[in-house]
């Protein structure tokens, strides 16, 4: 991972939650930031996460399509879509383009080995 270049993409699903949309882009920043992993673009939405037609959605899949990326950050996978079938539809365009996505919960699993 050392020297990939990242997306961080956070989504809430509400307004009233939109402070959660900053604590998100703290804690993948400051995890990409432990494993030298170059932060390239951030976004930020407030959305249901039903569809993947939002400006962020779209602003991500190009920085994926075109290869400008090699790794996505995500608080988990329901920050991508709610749906199982739209989760795995984007995760074939990632592997396509060869973008693998990493949640949190997998580079917290990767500081405690390199830990041991």
């Amino acid at each position: 991972m050392k020297d990939s270049k990242a997306f961080i993409y956070c989504r809430v699903s509400n307004r009233n939650l939109q402070n959660l949309l900053y604590y998100q882009e703290n804690v993948l920043t400051k995890l990409a930031h432990s494993f030298d992993i170059d932060v390239v673009a951030v976004a930020k939405e407030v959305s249901e996460g039903k569809n993947s037609y939002t400006r962020e959605m779209q602003t991500l899949i190009h920085y994926i399509r075109n290869e400008k990326i090699d790794a996505l950050l995500i608080y988990d996978k329901t920050r991508i879509c709610i749906f199982d079938d739209l989760y795995a539809e984007f995760q074939m365009i990632c592997d396509k383009h060869h973008v693998e996505i990493i949640t949190i919960e997998d580079m917290r699993e990767l500081s405690s080995i390199q830990l041991l």
